[in-house]
């Protein structure tokens, strides 16, 4: 009898520990704490971009080549990622919203990472931003230091990359350092 229960003792306390292993695991993908399509800001980003752009080349949608130099001050860019639910949730207010910010299609930058519905966001956004999508996103992701999607930020003129709230509907202001 003493065997026995010491078994059932040994299998409560193994489901303990993968219980309280997952329960950790969950709480960690929902923080968004690992880098990568659909995650939050590596370690090294706190708000998932660089602090400043590197330069970079890139074709949009419509053939045109832009580089940093091509947006101007204050210009907006945002990422986004197919197959990443909070992009999903992200790319109807993103697109209602810029309009009401009064800035010119050539000031917003829309950067669709490749996947299989890119065209469904290349063409919800070609109305509101210049949009740069294929391996030219994956570019231009790189020089602005992308670790996680969405990411929605502020370009200024001498390249420095400010993150801007995207939380709450309505809101795409700059986060206060």
């Amino acid at each position: 009898m003493s065997l026995m229960g010491a078994a059932v003792a040994l299998v409560g306390a193994i489901a303990l520990l993968n219980l309280t292993l997952t329960y950790g695991l969950i709480r960690r993908l929902r923080a968004g704490s690992g880098p990568g399509p659909g995650g939050g800001p590596g370690p090294d980003h706190e708000a998932g971009v660089a602090p400043a752009v590197r330069d970079f080349e890139a074709v949009t949608t419509q053939g045109r080549t832009i580089g940093p130099g091509d947006l101007p001050d204050g210009a907006l860019v945002a990422f986004f990622s197919t197959g990443c639910p909070p992009c999903a949730e992200l790319l109807p207010r993103f697109v209602a919203a810029v309009p009401g910010l009064g800035l010119p299609v050539s000031a917003v930058l829309a950067v669709v990472a490749p996947g299989p519905e890119e065209q469904e966001y290349v063409d919800a956004l070609a109305e509101v931003a210049t949009v740069v999508s294929g391996e030219h996103a994956d570019t231009v992701a790189e020089a602005f230091g992308v670790a996680g999607y969405p990411v929605v930020c502020r370009l200024a003129a001498d390249g420095a990359v400010t993150p801007v709230e995207h939380e709450r509907p309505g809101s795409f202001v700059p986060v206060a350092p």
